[in-house]
């Protein structure tokens, strides 16, 4: 689905890590209340002046284990974007539950890669692929795992000419000294085959950005013309108060695509930062 615009310019919300509890009073380690930071997200990109495409959420709706409440509060909440026209699309986090989220969902299921939660978004500037990277519920770690890899792969070196945003929860992968019990190969942090994902899109053309949540953080780098990594700022779940939560308005264009930072806090000294990304 896609929306014709001025300029062929299309413009969407980009918000991650909910973390959304069946009780809506719940509150986040920094004592905030996630319900209440989604809706004043949800009541800002209802007021946009401009047209928005589409929402999406990168990952971790629920709470910690995606129960099925959790999804009923994140479907409650999300009615008055839906009554407005406006398409959600999902990703999964860590602290989902897959099956639970499609009992919830059902029109979301995909099948393009079988035990994943796989789909493609055809726009008119450019392709959204909205990748699995959920290993285990409330496990850190993520995993894109070889099935989602070859289809990736394919994907990308498809006849299509159109640039490709890739869209995931995990980040790639952060090592750390601390390993998970009885995998002493694995790393704690994000993607956990991060290093053979980042390959695979760097030396792809089509592919110009990953967008990823997971570190409830804020930060776009690029290394070399590797592909751009955009790190969204958590919606609701705020870790360190130092640093901005909110959404991103990300604005696509044929040579790229405009992030702009929508802190909740509009004191915040990032909010309102643009950042301009030309693809590769």
């Amino acid at each position: 689905m896609h929306m014709e615009s001025e300029g062929l310019e299309e413009r969407w919300a980009l918000l991650s890590d909910p973390h959304l509890d069946a009780n809506l009073a719940a509150v986040s380690r920094q004592g905030v209340n996630m319900a209440e930071n989604f809706r004043r997200v949800l009541d800002e990109v209802l007021a946009e002046q401009k047209p928005l495409h589409g929402v999406i959420i990168n990952g971790d709706c629920a709470h910690l284990k995606g129960r099925s409440g959790d999804y009923a509060a994140l479907g409650k909440l999300l009615e008055p974007v839906r009554e407005a026209g406006l398409r959600v699309h999902f990703t999964l986090g860590n602290h989902d539950d897959r099956a639970v989220f499609l009992e919830a969902f059902p029109s979301e299921k995909t099948n393009l890669v079988d035990g994943k939660q796989v789909s493609v978004l055809e726009g008119a500037v450019a392709d959204w692929v909205f990748l699995d990277s959920l290993r285990g519920s409330n496990k850190v770690e993520g995993e894109l795992g070889p099935a989602q890899l070859t289809w990736l792969r394919a994907h990308l070196e498809g006849s299509a000419a159109k640039p490709v945003i890739l869209v995931g929860h995990h980040y790639p992968q952060v090592f750390r000294d601390d390993i998970i019990m009885a995998e002493p190969k694995i790393q704690i942090g994000g993607l956990i085959d991060g290093e053979e994902f980042l390959r695979l899109v760097n030396r792809c053309p089509r592919a110009k950005v990953y967008v990823f949540g997971h570190s409830h953080d804020w930060g776009v780098s690029r290394a070399s013309l590797d592909v751009h990594q955009v790190n969204l700022p958590p919606t609701s779940y705020v870790f360190r108060p130092s640093r901005p939560n909110g959404w991103v308005r990300a604005v696509v264009h044929p040579g790229g695509m405009m992030l702009e930072l929508r802190a909740l806090d509009s004191a915040h000294p990032e909010h309102g930062r643009k950042i301009e990304l030309k693809w590769r």
